[in-house]
Parts: structure tokens; sequence; C-alpha cells
């Protein structure tokens, strides 16, 4: 079974204002077997309504000048709004691409569409820690994903650029993160933000009171007290109540156990308002674990996590207790992605081979469930950036110039990301490695696609997971 290489791609492509559709990534792969090239594209509905006829162009420039153009001609693509959408790949004559270019000329009955305009990444936000978490509850709440929107967003005349990076036109939330747009000015606000904070700190120890107990209510009471000092609303008196029913509690009343929710959030309050000692050393455990990562030079490695003995796979072996290499792939703003130097498990895709996506699956389940929970201590799980997942297909990534990941302590040859091992020439990928999947692996929406080796869902593979971690 033929192995391809990626010789080029261009993962932002300038966009033609006000087009309803944007290309979002050019890419050719060689077949390593043949030399044969295929250019692969990928393109997404930015607008608000569904496109059925979509064409475009795009132009490649080759090392000695020499030009081809490839024509693609979606006469039914029935594209949904926001939706992306991958075109078959097309063989192309070219074998070293230099530089491309995508142009769109018909979006439905639309055939002329503004000048090409280059998509900047986000600016980073002006909050501090406080003022994000915040924000990222803000953002939880209208169902938009926290990690992905983590800039500042941008209006211009007739589209809108998404804290994410995401364009948008006539859109009123987010295509790619879910974001709102007539909330995103506020969410970048601190004294929104702080005053958000402060009334959700108010409802939640009010809502405390009429049903916790003698230690829970205490709490409470101290949260009302810190925003009594701060002016904010009848938190003094609410304060002054809360004082009258722990008076009023009986010491031998049985304890209350609070709802999952509310547990969570009164944690939050005592971290933003009032830290424990405790609560202080996590911090500063934290940002020990940032600096840590934030001093690795990409392609370097890392130890975050041990191989913890309450996980079946490692209990009573060599590396039991053992610290995690991960090795630094990325880094982008302020957060930084890693991905296991050796596989970490093996395991089924699916236990039953009857699901597609990775959210649904018995691997996600193991990863953010038990790996998650034993594998890291609560310091390390606080610079987690989301969830722990599977690289994709589009990703380079870094390695040491071993040609197979392999589970820690084992001679196991599988990864759910192994690759062939080549340095890219083009000086503008740098320090990066790219290659194709040897096995199955996880796509950027979440599904299962097929490697070289063609291993199905419910075929035992190595597991070398990839995490986003916050670097302040």
């Amino acid at each position: 079974m033929s192995k391809y290489k990626i010789v080029y791609r261009d993962a932002n492509p300038s966009w033609q204002e006000l087009c309803p559709v944007r290309v979002l990534a050019v890419q050719v792969s060689r077949d390593t077997e043949t030399g044969a090239c295929f250019l692969q594209t990928k393109i997404v509905n930015v607008s608000t309504k569904p496109i059925s006829r979509i064409e475009f162009t795009v132009g490649l420039e080759g090392e000695g000048g020499e030009t081809e153009n490839v024509d693609f001609s979606l006469l039914d693509a029935d594209l949904p709004a926001g939706e992306v959408l991958r075109p078959k790949a097309v063989r192309i004559k070219l074998s070293v691409i230099t530089g491309s270019r995508a142009v769109v000329t018909r979006a439905d009955c639309e055939t002329s569409f503004d000048d090409p305009v280059d998509i900047d990444n986000p600016a980073p936000l002006a909050l501090n820690g406080i003022e994000e978490s915040e924000r990222d509850v803000l953002l939880s709440e209208m169902g938009a994903d926290a990690c992905k929107c983590s800039g500042v967003h941008s209006e211009h005349e007739g589209w809108w650029q998404c804290g994410c990076g995401a364009v948008n036109l006539k859109r009123g939330t987010c295509w790619n993160c879910g974001a709102v747009r007539e909330k995103l000015a506020d969410l970048e606000d601190a004294a929104f933000l702080d005053e958000s904070r402060r009334d959700r700190v108010y409802k939640t120890s009010v809502a405390i009171l009429e049903k916790g107990n003698r230690k829970e209510a205490e709490a409470a009471k101290e949260s009302l007290e810190r925003l009594a000092e701060q002016g904010y609303g009848d938190s003094g008196e609410k304060a002054r109540e809360a004082g009258a029913k722990i008076a009023n509690l009986s010491k031998r009343r049985k304890k209350i156990a609070l709802a999952a929710v509310a547990g969570i959030v009164l944690l939050a309050v005592m971290v933003a308002i009032s830290p424990l000692p405790s609560m202080l050393e996590a911090r500063a455990d934290m940002k020990a674990e940032q600096e840590k990562i934030e001093s690795v030079a990409i392609e370097q490695t890392v130890e975050l996590g041990t191989y913890s003995g309450e996980l079946s796979a490692y209990t009573g072996k060599d590396i039991e207790g053992q610290p995690i290499e991960w090795i630094v792939l990325h880094k982008e703003g302020d957060r930084a992605l890693l991905m296991t130097e050796h596989c970490i498990d093996e395991m089924e895709f699916s236990e039953n081979g009857d699901v597609w996506d990775f959210k649904s699956s018995s691997l996600y389940r193991y990863l953010n469930g038990p790996f998650k929970e034993y594998a890291f201590n609560d310091a390390e799980r606080g610079i987690l950036a989301g969830d722990v997942t599977i690289l994709d297909s589009w990703s380079d990534y870094l390695s040491e110039d071993n040609m197979y990941a392999t589970l820690a302590g084992t001679d196991v040859p599988e990864a759910w990301w192994a690759s062939d091992i080549e340095k890219c020439e083009d000086d503008s990928y740098g320090a990066y490695y790219a290659g194709q999947p040897l096995t199955s692996y996880i796509d950027e929406e979440g599904g299962i696609s097929c490697g070289d080796l063609g291993s199905t869902q419910d075929s035992t593979l190595g597991v070398r997971p990839a995490i986003w971690v916050k670097l302040n």
C-alpha cells in the first residue's frame, strides 16, 4: 500500500473579502513509491446559507517558475452554512511546489468577489487569569469552545473575525467555535468580566446559604464579606444573614453534600476571592509547571504526569511511577501543544467497532477519564487546555529520528500517530517534521480514518496522545 509524504502546505490562504466560501488549506502529498503528486484542499462555507455550487481554482508554482492551474467544479457541493468540505484530491504534474494561490470563481449565482486579504491571527487578550476564567465560563454557557476562542475578535465592513481566528460573513455565531458575535466585546472587557464574576459569586453564595450545611454556609459567608468590602450590592446584609444561620445550625446536623456543579462553583469562588494556603500552593505548582514547559524549546521533551500505578497498564511494571515524556510540538500565544514521546498504552479506538467519532469512542473515554484523572496531579490538570486528544492528519509534528513510537518498556511498533520521519526542506517549516500516518488516526472532525496499514477501529494499537497546555 502506498505511503504519502506532505511536500507543500499553506494552512492559511488569503480570503477573497465577502466571499461566502473560504479555502482553509492547500496541501500537496507525494506517493513515495510512484512519485505521483496529489493536490488536497479544504473549504468552508462562512456564510449563513447553504451553497449548492462551488467553483474555485488553485494556482501552483514550481521551483523553476513553472505554473499549473487546477480547477475544482463542485456542481452538487450542497455545503451547509458553517460546514467544512474536503474535495477529492486531484493528481498534478508539478512535483516541487514553492507557492500557491486559491481563487473562488463561483458560489451559486455569485461570480465576482472582492480582492484577497490576508487573515492574521487574532491579537492576544489583555486579561488576567481570573478574568480569563470568567470568560471561559461565559463562553461555555453559550455553547462556545473556550479553548479555540482565545484571542480578540475584530469587526470589519460586512464581516468579522472571531477570537478563534475564523472569518464569518453575516453570521451571529462563529462557524468554528460557536462564540456569539454580539457578546464577544463584553467578553474581552476586564470590567465586564469582573462584574460578571462578582455577580456569579454573589448568586452562588446566596444559593449555598439556602441549601448548604454549616461548613458550606461559613464559606459562603466569607465570600459575601469579601464582596461587602468591595461595596457590592447587599452583600453585607446577606453576610449577616449567613452569620445568623450558622449560629442556628446544629453541630450534629448531618452534612448534606452539595451537587457537583455547586461544589465546583464554590471552589471557584474561594480561589477567586479568598484563596486558602493550599490553593496558593497549587497556584505556585501550576506556575512552576508552566515555566518549565515555557523554557523548553520546540522539538525538545518535557516531563508532565506519571505512569500511575492506579492505571492497570502500569501496575507492577518497571515504568510505574516514572514521569511521562512529552515532545513540545508547537507554541502559540499563551499555550503549547505537546505529544507523548512514546505510546502510553495499547487499546482499540472503539471496543465494539461501532462508532466513528472520537468523542463517542472508548479511547476518548479512557484518555479523558482514568488517564487524565490518575496520570496528572491537581496542578498539572490545572494547566491543561481542553481534552486529551490524538493529532489529526493535517498536523505536522516533531519527533526524534526513530521510525516508530513505542509503548514505554515494550516493543510495540504501532501508534495512533506513527509516521515516516523526514525533515521538511522548506525553511518556512523550520524544525518541523512531516509525514503521513502508518495506522489509523483521528481526523480534524474527530472521526477515524484509515492509514496505510488499513487498521480497523477495533484493532489494538498503541496510543500516543496530545494535549494543549496553558503557559500563563
